[in-house]
């Protein structure tokens, strides 16, 4: 497939012309990047915005035109490339910077959290183990996505609840019944 040649509009060519060195910096994962990623990120939402309003062509043809190596017709080299990985980035970056702050908790650890945290109001290790075991029977998760809940639910630490016995004793306690309840489901 062959790339036509298209007249662009002097704004549109000093946008691209601007842009290309840091962008293959980017795509490429070179050091020397002038731009700080998020700094490059609103210069490139801003010359693709310009490129779709000139050209009506769509992003891969954009991302074509600053990084000429970047293969069109074949889609998966293409989203395998690192120009167009880099302006997948870019893209996201300027339209949510929020997405690239970390958030916090996932919601499986906090639920692995609030598992371990409840399991020792349970007492027993055998009230414990039939706890879990309603517990992961009512989420009807594949047995990977438990499997990921169990470990996540050994690694986590409780949180300190009133009216619960030690964290130490506790975290002893659910350990065990945890480790006694894969047994009984590998059994």
């Amino acid at each position: 497939m062959t790339m036509s040649r298209s007249v662009y509009s002097v704004k549109l060519k000093d946008a691209i012309e601007d842009l290309r060195p840091a962008f293959r910096d980017v795509g490429h994962g070179l050091a020397t990047l002038t731009k700080k990623k998020a700094e490059l990120a609103p210069d490139f939402l801003k010359a693709y915005a310009l490129w779709r309003r000139e050209t009506r062509r769509p992003f891969i043809a954009f991302v074509q035109a600053l990084d000429p190596t970047m293969p069109v017709a074949n889609r998966t080299a293409y989203r395998e490339h690192p120009s167009y990985r880099a302006a997948m980035y870019l893209k996201g970056l300027a339209t949510n910077p929020e997405a690239a702050k970390r958030k916090g908790a996932t919601p499986l650890h906090m639920l692995a959290v609030t598992i371990k945290s409840f399991l020792p109001l349970y007492g027993a290790q055998k009230d414990q183990q039939d706890a879990l075991s309603v517990i992961f029977a009512a989420t009807k998760w594949r047995d990977a996505d438990q499997s990921r809940l169990r470990a996540a639910i050994r690694r986590v630490r409780p949180v300190g609840l009133p009216k619960v016995p030690r964290l130490v004793d506790a975290m002893k306690v659910t350990k065990a019944a945890l480790l006694a309840f894969e047994r009984d489901r590998v059994a």
